[in-house]
This record gives structure tokens, C-alpha cells and sequence, in this order.
């Protein structure tokens, strides 16, 4: 069954970004006002980088606010790779310096072993989250759950009751640490934001059938959470 999903499309990218600062800092203020704190899951990668400096100068109650993000590598928060490094460096800035940030990341040396002491760590979120916002790939994986992995398959169990699973892809892919599908849905809404044809393309074809080689399709075809599609050519 397809969930209550609506389709924003905008001309430019700059539309776009106004758009969706202003529906989520209004999802935030919600969660604040309903139970003096909020709570939002951050899409990592370069499409949101606008979105987070926008948003980092809008007023709010920042302190009472928690970010995670939805997946990361498995790579120091310094790392040009870390999904914490650019969220810190764009949205944790100005305004929003004093928010709470929860990492994915801890020393171990590989996500498995680091599994128990992030599930730890992601208890403090206030669940539901307000808001979860995802990318898409062109291979139509969200957060880390990536086509035909064993890893993703167990991650988009849904009586997997982990908040978060380790991710292994080939050799030489750096290991990644992801929410599960449970935690994805484990919230007030999601906003998908992605650019381009291509991946139009992909996200049209994961509404038609919900598939193993689309793990998008497993977000569209659920009736628990409402989505909200974000693109721009």
C-alpha cells in the first residue's frame, strides 16, 4: 500500500531550499511547542548543504533541539567524508550552535563492534523524531541501505528492532553505519530531496513496485508515514 505521498517540484534550486527551510523549521517549532524539545534525522552529502546554512539563521529554541544524522561513514567526524563534519560546519553554526548532536560514529574500529555503543547513544533522541530527511542515489538507496546487500536486507527488516545497523559494501568501501527502516518510519514525517531527471526517473519506477534493488521503495510503499518529495531539475 503507497503511503499519503506529495510532489514538490520546483524550478530552481533556490525555490526549493526556501521552500523546505520554512516547512522544516516549521516541523521543528511544532515538536517544540507539543513537548519542549524536537528531534530531526539529517541526510548527509552536498544537496542539503544550503538547507543546513539556512536554516542555522532562523530563531529557535535551539538548545532543546537533537540532530542525528541518517547514516554515516565509518571515518573520523574531521574526515571530508563525515556526514558530522558537514552538518557541524553548515547547520550547527550562527543561531543553531547550541543544538544537540548525536553522532553514528564511535572508536571502534568497525560499525559491528560499534553497534551497542551507538544504540546507546541514539536513546537519547526524543522518538518520534519530527522529521526524517533523506537523499536519494541513482541506484535508489537511502540513508546507507544500498541494493542487494545482506546488511541492507537485515536493516529493512521490519521486525529488526535496531535503531541503527552496520553497513558493508565491497573491500574497498569504507563501512558505514545507517538508521534501520524502523527508525526511518519511527517519525512525524519525511522529506526527500533530490535534483535531476535521472533520479526522477528511479523514484518514479520505486512507486510502481517496491523491489530489493530499490530500497527506496520500500519509504513508498508503507502506510505509516507521510512523505513529502523536494526536487528541482
Amino acid at each position: 500500500m503507497m503511503v499519503n505521498l506529495n510532489e514538490h517540484k520546483f524550478v530552481s534550486k533556490e525555490k526549493l531550499c526556501e521552500q523546505l527551510c520554512c516547512e522544516t523549521i516549521k516541523s521543528i517549532s511544532v515538536g517544540l511547542a507539543e513537548r519542549g524539545k524536537a528531534s530531526m534525522l539529517l541526510a548527509g552529502g552536498s544537496s542539503p548543504r544550503p538547507l543546513y546554512e539556512a536554516m542555522s539563521n532562523q530563531e529557535l529554541n535551539w538548545k532543546n533541539v537533537y540532530f542525528a544524522p541518517t547514516d554515516e561513514r565509518w571515518v573520523e567526524p574531521t574526515s571530508p567524508e563525515s556526514n558530522e563534519r558537514l552538518i557541524r560546519e553548515t547547520l550547527m553554526q550562527n543561531k543553531a550552535a547550541r543544538t544537540n548532536y548525536i553522532s553514528l560514529k564511535s572508536a571502534s574500529d568497525d560499525p559491528k563492534a560499534g553497534q551497542f555503543e551507538v544504540e546507546e547513544r541514539l536513546n537519547q533522541l526524543p522518538f518520534p523524531t519530527d522529521l526524517v530527511l533523506l537523499g536519494m542515489g541513482e541506484d535508489g538507496h537511502v540513508a546507507s541501505l544500498f541494493p542487494n546487500l545482506s546488511d541492507t536486507m537485515e536493516a529493512i527488516d521490519l521486525n529488526n528492532e535496531n535503531l541503527c545497523q552496520a553497513i558493508h559494501r565491497e573491500e574497498n568501501e569504507v563501512p558505514r553505519m545507517t538508521m534501520t527502516l524502523n527508525t526511518l518510519l519511527n517519525t512525524k514525517r519525511i522529506f526527500l530531496l533530490f535534483y535531476g531527471k535521472k533520479k526522477l526517473d528511479v523514484f518514479n519506477e520505486a512507486k510502481e513496485r517496491q523491489t530489493n534493488q530499490l530500497p527506496v521503495s520500500y519509504l513508498l510503499h508503507q502506510n505509516k508515514v507521510p512523505i513529502r518529495l523536494y526536487w528541482a531539475e
